[in-house]
């Protein structure tokens, strides 16, 4: 039986995005992107030749069938999607990008997709038997009672079977309350082994402040159901963790890259290779970190359109050798 390196439930839409400085309101075309949080992390660890599955509903329509090729193209294993009737919807969301002050704007559009009435009844939770480590957003308990239920399973099956999981807070105030989401979440926090957040989150859902050394031993005190490694983005600043009551922290990489949609997933995604001590990991000889691993895939993704980090192991391993001096065997 092979193994599965992670396993991810979650939904994923179009994103419809504007021209650059171009109103939507005035916009004559728009750029079609495949977006969700829980398949960016995944297609971007297939591409770094970790063995990925991800779970979720699509429409039998062509926007599904868009969605699945754009994710199998990546190396996604998708043959765990539920298929939902050609009736059903895609999740879209809208963005206009703009120079400061007016910024990103983005405006969702997934009420009632097909993810969101998933059927829990129509997942077969025993491949989260088969993985090495289960991956959660925040996200997918705030679309609906459905996925709630399910993202609930699918810690339940976890803990069950000892399987460990990696939660990425993930908050979005436009899905639900600050309130509605901590409570929601707060098991996932306790069993995660591995418990992302950024620094903007943990303020707004648990009222931690001080410094990232603080915030994290706030996060620790508070979800130390389990021994778990406590992870803090902290954007230009880097990243920050504490282990095993040791705290460090990594500096981001420099980057000219203004593509912002999918840097948070590229982050998950090189701390959770590494974690996992993915091939380009293991050929390293000292000065490198998951911190380090999941910097490097922000910066890279930041170079890159659309959602998904189209990025290489051959990249990675120049970024590092470049930029810290990470050596290779």
């Amino acid at each position: 039986m092979t193994t599965i390196d992670i396993v991810s439930f979650g939904e994923t839409m179009f994103r419809l995005t504007a021209p650059s400085d171009v109103r939507l309101e005035d916009a004559s075309s728009l750029r079609v992107y495949v977006a969700g949080t829980e398949s960016n992390t995944l297609a971007c660890l297939a591409r770094m030749k970790l063995n990925v599955t991800w779970i979720s509903a699509l429409p039998a329509n062509p926007m599904g069938k868009y969605v699945d090729n754009e994710l199998r193209r990546h190396g996604v294993d998708t043959s765990s999607v539920v298929w939902a009737n050609n009736n059903s919807r895609l999740g879209t969301f809208y963005v206009e990008e703009a120079a400061s002050p007016l910024g990103v704007q983005v405006y969702y559009d997934r009420g009632h997709s097909a993810c969101a009435l998933i059927d829990p009844d129509a997942v077969d939770l025993s491949i989260v038997d088969k993985t090495r480590l289960l991956h959660l957003t925040g996200i997918t308990p705030a679309l609906g009672e459905r996925t709630r239920e399910l993202f609930q399973r699918f810690l339940q099956r976890a803990y069950s079977n000892h399987i460990p999981l990696s939660f990425d807070v993930n908050y979005r105030a436009k899905l639900w309350s600050s309130h509605d989401a901590a409570v929601a979440i707060e098991k996932a926090c306790q069993q995660a082994s591995v418990l992302i957040c950024t620094r903007a989150d943990a303020t707004e859902l648990w009222g931690f402040t001080g410094s990232p050394e603080a915030i994290l031993h706030q996060m620790a005190e508070r979800f130390s159901e389990t021994n778990k490694t406590c992870v803090l983005t902290l954007g230009s600043e880097g990243s920050a963790q504490l282990q095993d009551g040791g705290y460090t922290t990594a500096p981001a990489f420099p980057t000219e890259g203004i593509h912002r949609f999918g840097s948070g997933d590229a982050f998950a995604a090189g701390y959770l290779y590494a974690y996992l001590e993915g091939p380009l990991y293991r050929e390293t000889q000292g000065g490198s970190s998951p911190l380090v691993f999941g910097n490097a895939f922000a910066a890279l993704k930041r170079c890159v359109q659309g959602d998904i980090a189209v990025i290489s192991p051959h990249e990675v391993k120049a970024l590092l050798q470049r930029q810290v001096g990470v050596r290779f065997r």
